[in-house]
Parts: structure tokens; C-alpha cells; sequence
């Protein structure tokens, strides 16, 4: 097992990140996807949001990424997304020992 974990800084005065993030996981669910759990930091930059996503391998995990990107749905929450960050996302990968 995997987990893809991912951290989004978002620009000062920005909002709504966290309803959007619990949209991306609704559509996850929808096409048969991990949900994401969703975090928001207490320490370190004001109003990071962390998601982890567990999935079985990476080559599952890969095989997703094709998948998201051709469901329009999808593409578009993070073109909502992506102007309220700081910067990219941060993707971690983390497996289990």
C-alpha cells in the first residue's frame, strides 16, 4: 500500500480551497477512486491544506492520473484550484514498511 499524500498552500486572503478539495474527493468516490481525507495544518504557513490518499500500488495510483485528467469534472475543480494557490501542490509518496 501507498498513501499520496499532497499539501496546498494557498495565496493570502484566498478561499474556498477546502470546499473544492472535499469536491475533488466526492468525484473520486463517483469514479471509483480513494476518497481523500483532508487536513488542515495548525502549525507552520496559515491555511495549508494536506490530503492523503491511500491506494493499493503505485501502478494503480499511475493508472489514475490518466483517468482524472479525461474526466472533465475533475480537470475542472483543479482549474479552480490551482489560482488560489501560492504555488503547485507538494506530492509526497509514502509505502508502507
Amino acid at each position: 500500500m501507498i498513501i499520496v499524500k499532497r499539501t496546498y498552500t494557498p495565496k493570502p486572503g484566498a478561499s474556498g480551497l477546502t470546499d473544492l478539495l472535499k469536491s475533488v474527493s466526492g468525484q473520486n468516490i463517483e469514479n471509483k477512486m480513494p476518497k481523500l481525507s483532508i487536513f488542515r495544518k495548525f502549525l507552520g504557513s496559515h491555511g495549508v491544506i494536506v490530503t492523503a490518499q491511500e491506494w493499493n500500488s503505485m501502478e494503480e495510483y499511475h493508472q489514475s492520473r490518466n483517468i482524472v485528467r479525461s474526466i472533465e469534472s475533475s480537470t475542472g475543480l483543479f482549474k479552480k484550484i490551482y489560482p488560489l494557490l501560492e504555488k503547485t501542490h507538494e506530492t509526497e509518496i509514502l509505502e508502507e514498511v
